[in-house]
């Protein structure tokens, strides 16, 4: 399937702690990857890094990137498009969100207390699908 819709059978497995291999593009034109966790909101993805990041950097300076959310049993959902980024300080409303889908129970709050006392400044990326193919959720 290739559009901007997904499958429902997609939409519930983006809400499962998924990590996304996000793919920028560095200075000189090779791929940069990262894992990312991130939650699908309003039909966009939303990822949490620090500005200091190469991701960050490679898509301050080229808001071009893929994406791609796999399962072991084959199934992938592969983004494309254009990001949006921004800052937030304490609170970390969407950070605080993206986190509570992957730290479970008695391990989300020492984890969001190093991140507002390590980490106070959170980049946010707002990738827009221009393209989603998925596989596997029909």
């Amino acid at each position: 399937m290739n559009h901007k819709q997904i499958p429902t059978a997609a939409e519930k497995y983006l809400a499962e702690p998924a990590n996304m291999v996000l793919a920028t593009i560095r200075k000189d034109g090779r791929p940069q990857l990262s894992p990312v966790w991130f939650i699908w909101q309003d039909n966009e993805f939303l990822i949490s890094t620090t500005p200091s990041t190469a991701k960050w950097k490679n898509l301050a300076r080229d808001k071009r990137c893929t994406g791609v959310v796999d399962a072991p049993n084959g199934r992938y959902i592969s983004v494309t498009g254009v990001v949006e980024m921004w800052t937030e300080n304490v609170p970390h409303e969407v950070t605080t969100e993206i986190v509570r889908k992957y730290k479970l129970g008695d391990e989300f709050e020492p984890y969001m207390e190093i991140t507002r006392n390590d980490r106070p400044e959170r980049g946010i990326i707002r990738l827009k699908p221009e393209s989603i193919v998925t596989s596997g959720f029909d």
